[in-house]
């Protein structure tokens, strides 16, 4: 198995080889070169395909146990687990629960929360599928919310931008995640669903 260290070296010679590889011109049917305007965002390496073998459900209450031990493991908030309507959906392997996400609903707007996949699954795309699903979850939900401490980069690459905190709507705002939970420093982020 490759370490983590070893993972990360090779990330970055592909990033590096990516980068010298990309194509800055482009060719008319005549032979007439021409360049190519930059977009503002380029693709350097290729996205990871979900990994495969791993079923995406709603979570049941006999995978409570492992969802809150994972948390917990991963220093993520259980205290208000059993307050409020949210919905978990679980990434099981061979059965066992190897990451999980909640969605709390707030009328026309949603929480995302408690994003979370185990060590050994890290990289293989588990976390982005899983926000996935919780985005596809309830189509009455407008807007979809998160507070993060550490992972505002990786909510950043799937689509998600920085909003302000006092920009949430009032029922977000009173969930317990940002009124107590989550500290004043977290950055606040958003992602429209229409």
């Amino acid at each position: 198995m490759i370490s983590e260290d070893e993972k990360k070296l090779l990330h970055e010679r592909y990033a590096e080889l990516a980068k010298k590889s990309l194509i800055r011109t482009q060719y008319s049917c005549g032979g007439n070169s021409t360049g190519i305007d930059e977009p503002d965002y380029v693709p350097i390496v290729p996205e990871v395909p979900f990994e495969k073998n791993i079923l995406y459900t709603i979570a049941r209450e006999e995978d409570m146990k492992a969802i809150i031990e994972l948390l917990k493991t991963n220093n993520l908030p259980t205290t208000d687990l059993n307050t409020g309507q949210r919905t978990f959906i679980v990434a099981l392997s061979d059965g066992k629960v190897i990451g999980c996400v909640a969605l709390e609903s707030y009328n026309d707007a949603g929480l995302l929360r408690s994003l979370v996949v185990n060590n050994d699954f890290r990289a293989k795309s588990i976390g982005q599928k899983l926000v996935f699903e919780a985005e596809v979850l309830n189509n009455k939900l407008k807007n979809l919310y998160l507070l993060t401490t550490t992972a505002a980069g990786f909510f950043l690459k799937i689509g998600w931008k920085n909003t302000e905190r006092t920009s949430v709507p009032e029922s977000i705002a009173r969930s317990d995640e940002f009124a107590s939970i989550c500290p004043s420093t977290a950055i606040c982020m958003t992602k429209p669903l229409e």
